[in-house]
């Protein structure tokens, strides 16, 4: 699960936006590039314990799996390798979830408000040098001021998002190839994602 989507999940179980922020610190640490030693506060690391719990009944959810596997076969049958197929479905279902997820209400505001506290007093580590409290602080300003969730409702930048993060791993890179049939099946791929977003939340508050 992508971290709105965690940030919505743990809105559903506690709206304190340190809690909402914890659960979401496992995704957006290695996004920037910061290094934490210990959190600042008990909310913060139960936020980060449900970050785990999530991920683990999201990825066991049928819903999820099924979805998946769907997804995998369909870009392999239209000549995405393998690799980059099984990484372009995984990661692809969550974006678009955040995606859907992006037009709730509370979701939303649970992420801006754990946002609006991230720094200053409320910030939720102690960091291991100044270079990581900066990396900190510049993401958070960058995902306050950014087009996220929003953008995940935009097909174009969720290809990019996707080439860009299996990039990092060479037996999941997808050629030029690969993205153009990627972005051929996407639309299909958003109205399943839509039509699931429900059982796919189910049980993850």
């Amino acid at each position: 699960m992508n971290f709105f989507g965690h940030a919505a999940a743990a809105g559903r179980k506690d709206d304190d936006p340190a809690f909402v922020l914890g659960a979401m610190a496992p995704d957006l640490l290695p996004l920037c590039g910061a290094v934490a030693t210990t959190e600042t506060s008990p909310p913060v690391a139960a936020g980060q314990a449900h970050h785990l719990r999530v991920d683990a009944l999201f990825h066991a959810n049928a819903a999820f799996t099924s979805l998946q596997a769907w997804a995998a076969r369909t870009l392999i049958e239209r000549g995405v390798h393998r690799g980059g197929a099984r990484g372009a479905a995984h990661a692809g279902i969550e974006l678009l979830l955040d995606g859907v997820l992006a037009t709730d209400a509370a979701a939303r505001d649970a992420y801006a408000r754990s946002l609006a506290e991230a720094e200053g007093a409320r910030m939720p580590f102690v960091w291991r040098d100044e270079l990581s409290r900066r990396r900190w602080t510049e993401l958070v300003l960058r995902l306050r001021r950014g087009a996220v969730p929003d953008a995940y409702r935009d097909l174009d930048f969720v290809a990019a998002r996707l080439r860009g993060a299996l990039g990092r791993r060479p037996r999941l890179a997808l050629t030029d190839d690969d993205v153009v049939r990627l972005r051929t099946f996407l639309p299909t791929l958003q109205l399943r994602v839509e039509a699931e977003a429900q059982r796919l939340m189910t049980g993850l508050g």
